[in-house]
């Protein structure tokens, strides 16, 4: 007599015992080989309760003895990815694959947080959950390097720059981020090194929620924010709903402002020795402006390794500016005093379809599909007239673009593999109705990248990718195309469990946008006009850091980073006296090169007595530009504090700008707002309220400064939305849950972005 496979036994003994039905199934790796002694459960769908378990056979087998229903079977062995499928009684699920987790790298480990060479994994703590409420509080209390939360504007940077937001790996709008509860969230993965694949996008870093897995069910979030005393209101409102392989989701977001302040100082000069003019204006430049988002999407996620995402997305867009004010002008020793007033309209409407499909597949492989379609029509109007003459622009616009990419990933034995394409084609057609013209441009964007990710040893990580981006752009008269080189590298030295030193270096191109290369000129007022530049080249930028980073295991923190950035051939404006139009044209140049040397500190401690977070960061900038006929250099100390407190259901916090950072680019040189914000927050059962206080120690609210180094055309410009000065904010939102939820699908593609090639 044969001998009984120990999968038999298991099901006669429990077909004996409890005369049920049985769902079986084998499990195996990538390569096919089984996979034996594996823990395999049945839970409940309603409560997620253990129903079963058992382990699987030498032959990777298994047997489970349930009631009639439907169950989640969740699988797990060491060295592996955990599976869950989908099953009901009396299923034979056949051969089931699991898959090698992801290569090991080199790792720090400091309280909740994890450190690879490409990403930090933080694990919230559950008092921080239970405080904050709502994602974007989370983040704010992490402490991660380079990582900026201002809650109360509802904005985030990494190193100043983009940030890339992701939910279970799919992009997602801040508001998606901000509106999302902290309790739904598993871990947070944040890079602040994108890597090759989103160095054409101009990225800084990527923030990952990773979601805790749902089931059936689904929830409402509606959320309301208000000002007290001016024109600031928010909306949001989310519906969504699981059955099954299917999640239906919709969304629609609401930004309106209605500012009735916002100051103007500018002082301009105008030098060449066939004229001179010299301005002092002073004007109130109130504006409104209303932008409605709407979106549907649909998911379905076949199993644990393939999903389909569709989803079809409306921006509407308008604002209208109406300033007053005088101006006092200087021309050629003729001194007149006018008065000024400017109407400004535009509009937008932006519909867009996403279709997005990946899939798992054996030997640690996995693919990504994207193909993204957009269609924009937009109007722009602008009057601007002084006591001497009226100027107009008017531009009628509408435009496409179809994007596509395919990312493909595999894991070796001591290496992982990423490579992709990406493809756009991107049409627009302006019509500038007061001059007779009508432009019509193409763009086609192509960038094949590939990635490689491993360890030397034991403490040394490393990643390299490279790629070529290949831009093709016509007006109908002209045809120019550009070929550029994309790099990355980062090599991380896990020095001790606390200490660790990582380098990383890009080179990234930088290329002209339609509008700096349309040809069209427009004039803007009896000195000035503005025109494309056809002949731009792209630049090229390398950038090198170094970081050392120390974590105390009772919280305290330390980053030092020092770096360099180089641009060659950076694209600048600059303005040059026209003797035909009699006029000082603004176009864009290519210029020399433009530098910047920084170093950066930050220390901190995270859980202070279980319930305070602080920071202080510090930096020191060195800038030069230069160019045919200009050579500009300025250095910059700019600090920055953060705090917050929580305790049980109520958090506040404070993000304070201590001293603003400059910016030196070409010939203008710019400071950055002077953030200052508190808020306070309490949750009780489904509702969270909100109290924001905006500039609290900064009346005229936000100021923004520009001053002009060019010879031709020196100038100091100072603006304040004085609206925000001393301004309260109230927000609400409250959420209903109902049923389980469960875990959506990963998608990491995100394509698309219409340039409408408009000149302003």
């Amino acid at each position: 007599m044969k001998k009984l496979s120990l999968a038999f036994i298991i099901c006669a003994s429990n077909y004996i015992l409890f005369a049920q039905n049985n769902i079986t199934g084998r499990l195996a790796d990538n390569s096919g080989q089984p996979i034996a002694f594996a823990n395999v459960v049945l839970k409940a769908i309603a409560n997620d309760s253990l129903v079963k378990g058992t382990t699987t056979g030498e032959d990777g087998s298994f047997c489970l003895a349930c009631q009639e229903g439907t169950y989640n079977l969740v699988a797990s062995y060491v060295g592996y990815e955990r599976l869950s499928v989908r099953c009901g009684a009396g299923d034979d699920l056949g051969t089931l694959t699991m898959n090698a987790k992801q290569l090991e790298t080199v790792t720090i480990t400091a309280s909740r947080t994890t450190e690879s060479v490409d990403r930090f994994v933080v694990l919230p703590k559950q008092e921080e959950v239970q405080a904050a409420g709502r994602t974007l509080v989370l983040l704010d209390m992490l402490g991660l390097p380079g990582l900026r939360v201002d809650v109360a504007l509802q904005s985030i940077t990494v190193d100043g720059g983009l940030a890339i937001l992701q939910i279970n790996g799919k992009e997602v709008p801040v508001a998606r981020l901000a509106n999302l509860k902290a309790e739904q969230i598993k871990r947070v993965e944040y890079s602040n090194n994108p890597g090759t694949r989103y160095l054409d996008r101009g990225a800084s870093g990527i923030i990952n929620i990773i979601l805790k897995e749902r089931e059936d069910g689904g929830s409402v979030v509606a959320k309301a924010e208000s000002a007290l005393t001016t024109g600031f209101v928010n909306g949001y409102l989310l519906g969504s709903y699981h059955k099954g392989k299917s999640e239906f989701a919709l969304e629609y977001t609401l930004g309106y402002r209605n500012y009735d302040s916002v100051p103007y100082e500018l002082e301009d000069s105008y030098l060449d020795a066939a004229r001179t003019v010299t301005r002092s204006q002073r004007t109130n430049m109130p504006f409104w402006y209303i932008q409605h988002t709407l979106n549907a999407e649909y998911t379905y996620q076949h199993d644990d390794s393939t999903m389909f995402v569709a989803s079809i997305q409306d921006d509407f867009f308008t604002k209208t500016l109406d300033a007053t004010g005088s101006m006092t002008e200087t021309d050629n020793g003729t001194t007149t005093n006018q008065s000024m007033q400017q109407h400004n309209y535009s509009t937008e409407n932006l519909p867009k379809l996403d279709l997005f499909y990946t899939h798992k597949m054996p030997h640690g492989q996995k693919v990504e599909l994207n193909v993204v379609g957009e269609y924009a029509t937009d109007r722009y109007d602008n009057t601007l007239s002084y006591t001497n003459g009226t100027y107009a622009t008017t531009v009628l616009g509408h435009g496409y673009a179809l994007s596509g990419e395919g990312a493909y990933r595999k894991q070796f034995a001591k290496v992982e593999l990423r490579t992709g394409l990406q493809y756009q084609h991107n049409f627009a057609e302006n019509e500038y109705t007061l001059y007779g013209v009508k432009t019509t441009m193409t763009k086609n964007n192509a960038y094949l990248y590939a990635e490689v990710q491993g360890m030397i040893g034991q403490k040394v990580g490393y990643s390299v990718g490279t790629g070529a981006k290949l831009l093709n752009v016509t007006d109908g008269t002209s045809d120019q195309q550009y070929i550029r080189n994309l790099s990355t590298a980062r090599l991380q030295w896990r020095i001790s469990p606390q200490w660790s030193l990582t380098a990383t270096s890009q080179l990234t191109p930088t290329l002209p946008s339609l509008s700096a290369l349309a040809p069209v000129f427009q004039q803007t007022d009896d000195v000035e006009g503005q025109q494309g530049n056809p002949s731009l080249k792209p630049s090229d930028q390398l950038s090198n850091q170094l970081m050392l980073r120390y974590v105390h295991p009772q919280g305290w923190y330390a980053v030092a980073t020092a770096g360099a950035m180089h641009q060659f051939h950076p694209i600048v404006s600059t303005y040059t006296y026209d003797p035909a139009r009699d006029l000082f044209v603004l176009t864009s140049q290519n210029a020399d090169l433009w530098q910047c040397l920084y170093a950066n500190g930050q220390v901190g401690v995270q859980g202070l007595w279980k319930c305070l977070n602080l920071s202080l960061t510090g930096m020191y900038l060195h800038y030069n530009s230069g160019g045919a006929d200009f050579s500009h250099t300025r250095d910059n100390f700019t600090a920055a504090a953060n705090a917050q407190f929580y305790w049980k259901s109520l958090v506040a916090g404070a993000n304070f700008t201590i001293l603003p950072q400059w910016t030196l680019y070409g010939e203008n040189y710019s400071v950055s707002e002077m953030a200052q914000s508190l808020y306070v927050q309490y949750r009780w059962k489904s509702l969270t309220a909100m109290l924001m206080w905006h500039c609290p120690f900064n009346p005229k609210g936000y100021r923004y400064e520009t001053e002009g180094l060019s010879a031709v055309h020196p100038y100091r410009h100072i603006h304040w939305t004085a609206n925000n000065g001393n301004m309260l904010v109230l927000g609400l939102t409250w959420q209903m849950d109902f049923g389980k939820q469960y875990r959506k699908g990963e998608k990491t593609l995100q394509n698309g972005g219409y340039d409408n090639g408009m000149v302003k």
